[in-house]
């Protein structure tokens, strides 16, 4: 398989491109959150610290949004993050095609995050669901590194905060 991994610090897509991540996104839902629109999707973009597409042959087979400290990110998840460390770089959501999902992508695209962070010396952060249980994603974030450092419970869901 020939993916190419290619990295963006502004919110420069394609409207094409732009459907293909937002579907994408849409598809992982509950392990990341839902967007309500392609709108949501450009603002989330246009206050990134740093975002990537994954393509294969050209097409758009995942993505990655990540913000650092200081954003006017409203996200919950996000917040605690702010609220505890001076720098940082969250992992707000990273999601794959579900054709694609256990091929070591996501691997991959982490690795470039972690890369990325380390240039600036950053902790990575982010959040995994236990309410509904995402044990799968648990494990991921074990296997690449991640400890726990807090927990909460919402209305309609439970999260665990991890960092690396």
């Amino acid at each position: 398989m020939n993916t190419q991994l290619y990295v963006f610090t502004n919110g420069a897509y394609d409207k094409n491109r732009l459907q293909d991540i937002y579907l994408i996104n849409q598809d992982n839902v509950p392990a990341v959150g839902s967007l309500e629109s392609i709108d949501k999707l450009k603002e989330l973009l246009s206050i990134s610290s740093y975002h990537s597409v994954l393509l294969l042959d050209k097409n758009v087979i995942g993505f990655s949004i990540c913000f650092r400290e200081g954003t006017t990110y409203w996200s919950e998840n996000y917040k605690y993050f702010a609220q505890g460390l001076k720098t940082f770089l969250y992992i707000d959501r990273i999601a794959i095609d579900q054709n694609y999902r256990r091929k070591g992508l996501g691997k991959s695209m982490y690795k470039d995050i972690f890369s990325n962070a380390s240039h600036e010396n950053l902790r990575v952060t982010a959040e995994v669901n236990t309410k509904p249980m995402n044990q799968i994603s648990l494990d991921f974030h074990n296997n690449m590194g991640f400890k726990q450092i807090g927990e909460r419970q919402f209305d309609d869901h439970d999260v665990v905060y991890l960092i690396k």
